[in-house]
Formats: structure tokens, C-alpha cells, sequence
């Protein structure tokens, strides 16, 4: 595990305001970084992401999404359970580059988990909630290969619960190949008016990565928080 790496994960960049000029995905500004915003008004949700990241294969993002509803399982064993794809809908994959390439690459996924696909026990008090959230980013970011850089932590995300969790190394491939350098996986997930949102960030990056991490978000409260603002320890 890389220290230097460990410290960026509890401590994002700070980001402030953003601006946007339509519904759907616009173009603004976070400080002095240029951002594309996506909206959706269902969720009353507003994201801010760097403004160079452009839409990408949703595969990988799909994936860490099978991951969070079915652990290390692609399918469900039960036959009364709904399906990964009736769980997951994918709302935002975005990216630059690729693992397969030389030089930085990032991407950038925001899935909607169906809460139907939970039972309906574990949103009837916070406890039960928390305990769902940590187990939640801790399976987005179980991946052969990759070690977690901290335990699961949960906080609030404007008064929503929420839990990150983050993990490092070199992703071992179905062909049992390690794809190369070090990189980090980071899943964030809260429930939100009867759904679970989860944030998918992948990049060979530090910085980049804590600079996802501080992407500003607004739930509906008005003034937007960072994406994670830290480990609440």
C-alpha cells in the first residue's frame, strides 16, 4: 500500500459552487475548474465533474454495480430476485483514456441500485442503513488484485446517509493476467428518497482521484458538499 496514496483518499481537494445553464449535462465552473454538471430532477440531484471527461463505455461501471448488489456474484441464485440489470441503472459514465494505454486515465460512473433489490428491513433505521451502505462500497471495491486502503467509513452527504470506501492495486484479469500498474477504485453510496445512488471512481491517478472525490454534489439542499469530505474518525 502506498501512504502517500492512503492520505488523499481522507483528505479530497476542497470544491466550492458550480454553475450550470441547462437541464441534463451543462457546462461550468467549480472554483476556477472548468465542470460539466449533470442533472436529473427526479432525484433532485445536481454532480459537477471535470469538464475534460466525455462519455465512455459503461461496462466497467456496470460491473462494479453487479458487484455492489451481488458481492463477488454476477447472478443471483435466487430465482424471485430481480436480475443485476433490473438493479442497476446507469446514470452517468464518463472518462478519459485507458488502462490499455500509456499516460493518466480515468472514469467516472454514477449508477441509481433499485432499493427494491434490498430488503426493505435495512431502511427502517439508521444502524441497519450504515450497515448496508459500508457493505455496499466495500463489495464496488473488492477486486482481485487490489487491496482496500481504509475500512468503510460512513458520513452524511446533505443529511443523506452515505459510505465511501477505496481500494489500490493491480486488478487481476478473468485470464488470471494482473493489467499492469497500480490504480485506485473508489465507491461512494447513499440512499436518497428511496434510492441508492453509488458514485464509481477509477483512475491510475492520485490526484485525479482526490480531485473526484471532491467533486461538488447537491442533493436538493441548496449549497453543494464534496463528493466525500474526509474520514469521519
Amino acid at each position: 500500500m502506498t501512504v502517500g496514496w492512503v492520505a488523499l483518499v481522507l483528505v479530497p481537494a476542497m470544491a466550492t459552487g458550480q454553475t450550470a445553464t441547462s437541464p441534463g449535462v451543462s457546462t461550468g465552473t467549480a472554483g476556477s475548474a472548468a465542470v460539466q454538471v449533470y442533472r436529473n430532477a427526479e432525484l433532485h440531484l445536481t454532480f459537477s465533474y471535470p469538464a475534460e471527461l466525455a462519455p465512455v463505455d459503461a461496462a466497467a461501471v456496470a460491473a462494479v454495480g453487479r458487484r455492489m448488489v451481488y458481492g463477488s456474484s454476477e447472478e443471483s441464485d435466487d430465482p424471485d430476485h430481480p436480475t443485476p440489470d433490473l438493479c442497476t441503472k446507469l446514470l452517468l459514465s464518463v472518462g478519459k483514456g485507458s488502462e490499455r494505454q500509456a499516460g493518466t486515465w480515468v472514469r467516472l460512473g454514477l449508477l441509481d441500485e433499485n432499493a427494491q433489490c434490498f430488503p426493505a428491513k435495512v431502511f427502517q433505521n439508521k444502524k441497519a442503513t450504515d450497515a448496508l451502505l459500508r457493505n455496499l462500497v466495500k463489495q464496488g471495491t473488492t477486486v482481485m488484485g487490489m487491496m482496500p486502503v481504509a475500512q468503510p467509513v460512513g458520513y452524511l452527504l446533505q443529511g443523506h446517509r452515505a459510505g465511501f470506501c477505496g481500494a489500490q492495486g493491480a486488478p487481476v484479469t478473468d485470464s488470471d493476467v494482473q493489467t499492469g500498474g497500480d490504480q485506485l477504485i473508489g465507491v461512494v453510496a447513499a440512499v436518497v428518497d428511496g434510492h441508492v445512488l453509488g458514485w464509481v471512481l477509477e483512475t491510475n491517478d492520485p490526484a485525479t482521484f482526490n480531485r473526484l472525490l471532491g467533486s461538488p454534489v447537491d442533493l436538493g439542499a441548496g449549497k453543494a458538499e464534496r463528493l466525500f469530505p474526509g474520514a469521519t474518525q
